[in-house]
């Protein structure tokens, strides 16, 4: 019995342990939205690549905080995993903001190819802070929420009090504009734009429906103004932590452009949900487009001026945009 006994545990001790790894996924996306199913996707393929070794668990709707403290919870190892807007990973990877810029691209083709040619020079500014980055996503192009009117022009942003997101470039372009910009967590806005503390906010088709952000206001101005990605990424201090095999399965981007592509199909039928939510749907004309892009180039100088290494992801990101215009001759 004795012997029998002995070499059972022989046997139970030369298995391999299975070690499963929790991680955390915080985001302000709301459910039910592209977004939420694209990590949802990841959290999937995760999961089956890693035979249930690495289990994600998923946080929406800023049940976790807004993105500014969900940014320094992961650069603090306290969150695994952020998802959300380029913006927020810039309260401490200033060079981010470049992406943030006003009118710094034009077409979703120019926006891939850049992103994608300067994706290496990213990551490594982001691993210096702390962040490794580990796929682009998609917020989209911006336009203007507001109540009462059409912003046919950039004088008639004069005076509005505008939600602003927790960005420095989005505050100064608020002010190139003549707006007054209202600095506010995601959470708080609805609220303040039914109460009167701001006029009007900044963001895409999706996320003004996802927030419901679009019931506080009565004209959504299409103007373009910002292209915004998204992005994925970890907690390099719990990223270190982690066995080869995890790691391995962690930086696996196949679900980026399907997490684009998805969000991107949704433009055109969100606008016109606005019309049918009684919203008045605002395009402008090329001419006023040009004006409101005259007003940005103080944006970009602040920007450059601010550091060297502004300058050189600016410059890198011009001198992409410039190899996109000279492969479409």
């Amino acid at each position: 019995m004795l012997r029998r006994f002995l070499s059972l545990s022989l046997v139970l001790f030369a298995l391999p342990v299975f070690a499963q790894v929790t991680a955390k996924v915080g985001s302000v996306a709301p459910e039910g939205t592209p977004w939420d199913d694209w990590l949802q996707g990841v959290r999937k393929r995760m999961d089956k690549d890693t035979e249930g070794k690495l289990k994600l668990k998923v946080f929406l709707g800023g049940k976790l905080g807004g993105e500014k403290e969900m940014v320094e919870e992961t650069k603090n190892g306290n969150l695994q995993i952020f998802g959300g807007s380029t913006g927020a990973v810039a309260t401490y990877v200033p060079e981010m903001n470049v992406l943030e810029l006003p009118f710094i691209f034009s077409s979703d083709a120019e926006a891939d190819y850049v992103l994608d040619k300067t994706r290496d020079q990213f990551a490594k500014l982001m691993e210096a802070k702390g962040f490794v980055m580990v796929m682009w996503a998609e917020n989209g192009w911006h336009g203007y929420g507001v109540k009462g009117k059409c912003l046919e022009k950039v004088e008639d942003m004069k005076g509005l009090k505008m939600r602003s997101q927790e960005s420095y470039i989005h505050i100064e372009t608020y002010k190139a504009f003549g707006a007054a910009p209202v600095e506010m967590a995601v959470p708080e806005v609805l609220g303040a734009l039914q109460t009167g503390t701001v006029d009007g906010y900044s963001n895409t088709p999706l996320f003004s429906f996802a927030t419901s952000w679009y019931n506080g206001i009565s004209h959504y101005t299409y103007t373009k103004h910002i292209y915004q990605p998204g992005i994925m990424v970890l907690s390099k201090k719990w990223f270190d932590q982690q066995p080869e095999d995890i790691k391995k399965a962690l930086m696996v981007r196949s679900d980026e452009r399907a997490g684009i592509k998805g969000v991107r199909n949704l433009t055109e039928p969100l606008l016109e949900n606005f019309r049918a939510a009684g919203k008045t749907v605002c395009t402008i004309t090329p001419e006023a487009s040009k004006g409101f892009a005259s007003k940005v180039k103080p944006v970009w100088d602040a920007f450059s001026k601010k550091s060297k290494g502004n300058k050189e992801i600016l410059d890198a990101v011009l001198a992409a945009k410039k190899d996109f215009a000279a492969g479409k001759k």
